[in-house]
Formats: C-alpha cells, structure tokens, sequence
C-alpha cells in the first residue's frame, strides 16, 4: 500500500485542518465519508419512515453485513460473532455468563484496561474467586512474558484475561503461546481487543482463543457504541447469556413453548443495533479491509519508530513504549522530565494542537499514531514537548 493511500484517507477527516489527531487509540477522528454513510441512513427515515418494509429489510441486511465483516476482520465465521455495544459489555457477557466455582482464580496482567479488569473483579466478586496480576513491564520480552505466566498458571485458574495490545504500554503480547499455556490448565482465555481491530491483522482461529471482543470506533475509525464479540464453539457452551430479551428465543408460544438460543452467539446480543450505527461501521470496515490489515500494521510501526528516534533526541524524555519489533505497537508512549503526563497532554492540545492523552497508572504520554499520520504530526508533537521542557506548562 502506497503512501498514497494515506494520504487519501487523511484529507478525509476534516480534524487535520487544524490538529495533529495522535489519539486513536481513545477514539479515532470522524471523517466526512463515515458521517455520510451514517447521514445517508437518517436521510432515509426522515423520508420514508422506519418501518417501511424496505427500510426494515435494509436494516436487517444491513445488520448481517456488518456482522461478516466484523467476522472477516476477526478471521472468523459470521455466525461466530455477535455485535456488541463496546469491547467492555463483550467482555463482561463472557464473564458474567460463566459458572466459576470457587477455589479456582482469575489472571490477567498489570497493565490492563478498567473495562477489562473491573468484569473480571466483578465476576470474582460474585464467585468469591480472587484475581492475580502478571507484572508486566514495556520492555519484557515475549520470552519473558511467557515465564511470568507459567508461573501463575495452575490447575486452580479457571479464566485469563488479558489485552492483545496494552492500552498503557503500547505492547503487543504473545497470546497465542499465553493461550497454549492457559489450555493447558484447563483454562478460558477471553481477549480485550480495544487495541487491536483496525490496528493489527487478527486470526481469532489461529490464535486459539475462547473470546475476543473488540469496538468499531478506536482503529477502525468507526461510530461509537457499536462492537463485536467473538466466543469460539467450545466456549458457547459455557457461558450463558446473563441479559435476554425476545431475540433470545429460538422459539416460544403462549401455552408454555420456549426453547433459547443456545449455540450461536447471537443468544447474546440484547435488542436491535441502531442502522444509523451500522452504516458507519460498514463503511469503516470496509475501509479498513480494503487499505490492508498488514499494510497498515507496517505503516503504525514505521511511525513507531520514527517517534522513538525523534523523542530520543530530546534531553530530559524517556521512552517508555517497546523497543523491541516483536512487541511494537502503533502506540508510542513517553514521560518528560518533571512534567506530569496529564498535564503535558493537556497543554499540547491547547497550545500545540496536538491531541494526545495521558495514561494515569504509567505516568506517560500516549501517541497513537494511525497509518493516516504523519511524520509531521509527530514532529510537532516533539517540538511542543521540547518547549513544555524548556518554559513549563
């Protein structure tokens, strides 16, 4: 994929008149082409009404496309994946759906997200099952990672939990050797992949996994509240839905007939998905699918490693983000001498235009940088940084 490429979906999104946009990561920038798309569908109910028969069909249609593409991207089967409102409400139908008895234990790492760690200390709570943390540093090695599990894995462990790509760190993680090793134990592995969709290439299959949920609106560029939850035919099984209104029945009557949907992961999702929603997320998809899940995974990293050269050069910056290929992320992550990190982010939006975030269990600055950035936002971002240094914030 040509730079070209790039180039076309940037002048896309209006954001860049005015702004660096380095925060995808939290959530991407809309452009004029998804808006469209989501316009497009407002335009048709305000002219025909919602329940117009073809406008129903459109809708259900609509809602199925959606469901193979999101299926495509997760290297799935359609009917092994149910749309989700976000990446937290799929993790938590896993996690709530389960019957964990106790004595056992729940694992995850020390770098996760709070919609990932809060239904897991939830489903705990309601278990009395305790959660154990691998302590997980950016730099580790996936060697390194690797050990850190098997020493806490054990028969006792009845779920892992854990980010393909850590918010925090910016880190990829070995997960399908992580997933091998939980197996072995007789565990489920259940994946937060709010890093990921839109990001990297996925292979739920290859990987192994028994869940993986993700969002449409971070690296897809996506609509907000609006996701999807893969559960492999294994897993199904095991977890039951813990919310269910009419589209739950495979079928029922009113003398006494009722029989739920058991083996798809349909059974999990909760009321209709908002067309106007869907639309978006088409769109997005497959936008995304047709730039290049490798393409763009190699475009992030090469921005990666720009930003770790650029930062490097500035006296009184640390780079926390991976220096390692295996582990590099479209996320750079970085701490400026004396400066606190949430304050830092908030002065380069309002006196740099650079829009980034800070990270609060790290200290640092996160910047995510999308194949749509450039090598300019990055070096604006760094002589903001520079100046923050020399003046203050």
């Amino acid at each position: 994929m040509t730079n070209e490429r790039w180039t076309q979906l940037r002048a896309d999104i209006p954001v860049f008149d005015e702004y660096a946009y380095l925060n995808t990561g939290f959530s991407a920038p809309p452009s004029r082409s998804i808006t469209d798309a989501m316009t497009a569908w407002f335009d048709l109910e305000l002219k025909y009404g919602p329940t117009m028969r073809f406008v129903l069909d459109d809708a259900r249609e609509s809602k199925e496309r959606l469901r193979g593409l999101l299926a495509s991207i997760l290297g799935a089967e359609s009917d092994e994946v149910a749309i989700t409102s976000s990446t937290g409400v799929g993790i938590g139908t896993v996690l709530a759906g389960l019957e964990i008895t106790p004595g056992r234990h729940f694992v995850t790492t020390s770098v996760e997200h709070v919609s990932g760690v809060v239904p897991l200390y939830q489903a705990g709570a309601d278990s009395d099952v305790p959660v154990d943390f691998v302590p997980i540093s950016p730099n580790d090695t996936h060697d390194t990672i690797l050990e850190r599990f098997a020493e806490v894995l054990d028969d006792r462990t009845s779920v892992v939990m854990l980010s393909e790509i850590s918010y925090s760190t910016g880190q990829l993680f070995p997960v399908r050797e992580i997933t091998q090793l939980a197996h072995q134990v007789g565990a489920l592995v259940v994946i937060d992949g709010a890093q990921t969709a839109g990001h990297i290439p996925i292979d739920v299959h290859a990987l192994g996994i028994d869940a993986y949920s993700i969002p449409a609106q971070k690296w897809l560029c996506g609509p907000r509240g609006i996701g999807a939850l893969y559960i492999s035919s294994d897993a199904l099984p095991r977890v039951a839905p813990s919310i269910v209104d009419g589209s739950h029945a495979a079928e029922w009557d009113f003398s006494g007939t009722f029989a739920p949907k058991s083996d798809v992961p349909g059974k999990f999702e909760v009321s209709a998905v908002a067309p106007v929603l869907a639309a978006g997320a088409i769109h997005a998809a497959e936008q995304y699918l047709e730039s290049g899940p490798s393409a763009i995974f190699d475009r992030v990293r090469e921005l990666n490693r720009f930003a770790e050269r650029r930062f490097e050069l500035i006296d009184g910056v640390t780079v926390v983000s991976p220096r390692n290929d295996e582990s590099r992320t479209g996320l750079f992550c970085f701490r400026a001498q004396n400066l606190d990190s949430a304050d830092l982010s908030l002065w380069l939006q309002t006196e740099r235009q650079v829009v980034c975030r800070s990270v609060r269990e790290n200290d640092v600055v996160r910047l995510s940088l999308h194949a749509f950035n450039t090598e300019e936002d990055i070096e604006q971002a760094a002589i903001g940084v520079e100046q923050a240094l020399r003046h203050g914030v």
